[in-house]
């Protein structure tokens, strides 16, 4: 049993989940005395549960339609008491009080409420808890001599508690009073970020609020480790986490557990299959990722088209990376993957292909079998289920970067194909087939790290220069990569997308070179005209986008 035998149990959930089959056990394997509240009573006592209602406790009844129903001496002083200090106890006998023994609240849905874009000033007024946190955070206070559970993942292991079979939580009531302070902690800040976002129209409040996110509800999300072996790190939420994200992805996982590395990879993956996802509707797409960039895209009508073309993009580069798909992933598609190596690698000069990582919108059982079952690396393998990545993102969401005793905040860059934007410069415009490739490309380079240049061909990225110091190095690592992994025959007639503009045409020369008959560029260089001469004296066309797209 519990070290402290539970008498009364205060019951007032806005979430209903679970909460009948948990009161009932309460009831009937402990004998415990249930006082709840409006709808909660209600509920309990149609499921033929046994309520004392709070108004009989106080002798007060629930007034101003609901705001003050528990905020009464009988109720606090019940919850606050210390069971071994006399004089606590003196006093509860002379008032006639009982203690209560445990606290099951949680909060009004104050951030579900607030996103619809319907919600008026007045609804979300009326969705700011009072009563709930307050008795949250007294039966918190008095945690050695009350259970409080703030959430429904709380009950199942509450009841393993009080049957004394909670055996991997050394302290359960000093763990479910950390968790109300994790609960009641943003749920003011939510209050707070929404009234001052509008007060100050802006996205920046002058407040900031991280949320630890639970993947597992009986520890904390320390990951395997950070960027290297040495390094800690854990996992956290920012936000709501509502549509697709990898913080909230569903974890498949049957060995092992991400990494640092893992994450920031994954999330790189994601942002660029999703972002393919809106721009071209309908069509399979597949990236594959190492060190948070591209190394292989690929779109096409049908899956494994796509996953081909974004694996032979660098089969090198593609072992040990991240693999991320537009769609849910079955089983004829997971034995195309597994099988990687034997169809394309070997021929393609690879010294092998896993996974470190694979996420998708979704893994039905069969993939998940076929996956785990394989080879060696499909039980390693994380599998990561997204959801739906066609949904679009809130455009005020705010992304973060740490600095040594600060932090950088910014929206985020949602700006994608603006093409009622874009002016061709050129004596010739693009074809359709390069049109389709430049968009493809301008979206690659976009998710690339900067600088960026991208060289794609007929769905395909073949050549992608990340993350140098200068513009025409990126130009010569795309163009050099496209050559060393067998695509020289795609480069004639192929299309190049720069992030930011080039400031001479040294560039655009280099990738001509190569064979690039079409350029995609922001533009605003004070050379611009020289670089638009030097197309124009090869018949290439270029683009002008009007918008850059660093990634630092």
């Amino acid at each position: 049993m519990a070290e402290r035998q539970i008498k009364r149990a205060l019951i007032s959930v806005y979430d209903k989940t679970g909460i009948v089959d948990f009161a009932r056990a309460l009831v009937n394997e402990f004998g415990i005395e249930i006082i709840s509240t409006g709808g909660t009573a209600s509920l309990l006592k149609e499921n033929g549960i046994p309520v004392t209602l709070v108004e009989q406790v106080t002798g007060f009844p629930e007034m101003l339609d609901g705001r003050v129903k528990t905020l009464h001496p009988k109720i606090h002083a019940a919850i606050l008491a210390d069971r071994d200090n006399p004089d606590h106890m003196r006093q509860l006998k002379e008032q006639g009080i009982q203690p209560i023994d445990m606290v099951v609240v949680n909060l009004y849905p104050f951030e579900k409420t607030v996103a619809d874009p319907n919600c008026t000033f007045e609804q979300a007024i009326e969705m700011i808890d009072i009563g709930g946190p307050c008795l949250l955070r007294a039966a918190a206070k008095n945690y050695r001599n009350i259970l409080v559970l703030s959430d429904v993942c709380h009950y199942k292991r509450t009841l393993k508690y009080l049957r004394d079979d909670l055996d991997d939580v050394n302290d359960w009531p000093l763990w479910l009073m950390t968790k109300v302070f994790q609960n009641t902690a943003p749920y003011d800040m939510a209050i707070h970020s929404y009234f001052a976002t509008r007060y100050w129209e802006t996205p920046f409040t002058p407040a900031l609020f991280v949320d630890l996110s639970m993947m597992n509800p009986t520890t904390a999300n320390e990951l395997h480790y950070g960027e290297n072996p040495h390094q800690r790190a854990a996992l956290y939420e920012l936000g709501s986490g509502d549509g697709w994200s990898v913080v909230g992805a569903k974890l498949l996982q049957e060995e092992g557990e991400p990494s640092f590395n893992n994450f920031a990879d994954a999330n790189a993956g994601l942002e660029l299959c999703a972002e393919l996802t809106r721009a071209k509707r309908g069509m399979a797409a597949c990236v594959m990722i190492k060190h948070t960039n591209a190394c292989g895209v690929g779109i096409a009508d049908t899956q494994i088209e796509a996953f081909r073309r974004s694996y032979l993009g660098d089969p090198n580069a593609a072992m040990g990376g991240i693999l991320a798909c537009n769609f849910v992933v079955k089983a004829e598609f997971a034995r195309t993957v597994m099988k990687t190596y034997d169809c394309w690698g070997k021929d393609a000069g690879a010294g092998g292909f896993f996974l470190e990582v694979w996420i998708a919108e979704d893994f039905d059982d069969d993939a998940i079998k076929e996956i785990r079952r394989t080879k060696k690396w499909g039980k390693r393998v994380q599998l990561l289920g997204a959801g739906d990545m066609s949904v679009e993102l809130l455009s005020d969401e705010l992304e973060f970067r740490a600095l040594f005793g600060g932090v950088l905040a910014q929206t985020r860059d949602l700006v994608g194909l603006n093409e009622d934007q874009w002016k061709v410069v050129t004596k010739r415009a693009p074809s359709e087939s390069e049109i389709s490739d430049l968009r493809l490309a301008w979206l690659i380079a976009k998710h690339t790290k900067s600088n960026a240049i991208s060289i794609c061909k007929d769905g395909m990225l073949i050549g992608n220069g990340a993350g140098q110091m200068s513009r025409v190095m990126s130009c010569r690592i795309a163009t050099w990569l496209a050559k060393e992994n067998g695509h020289a025959d795609k480069l004639p007639g192929s299309v190049a997308a720069s992030d930011a503009f080039f400031p001479f045409p040294d560039g655009p020369n280099l990738l001509m070179d190569a064979g690039v008959t079409a350029i995609i560029q922001p533009g605003g260089s004070k050379r611009d005209e020289e670089t638009i001469a030097a197309c124009d004296a090869r018949n290439v066309a270029m683009i002008f986008t009007g918008t850059r797209h660093f990634r630092h």
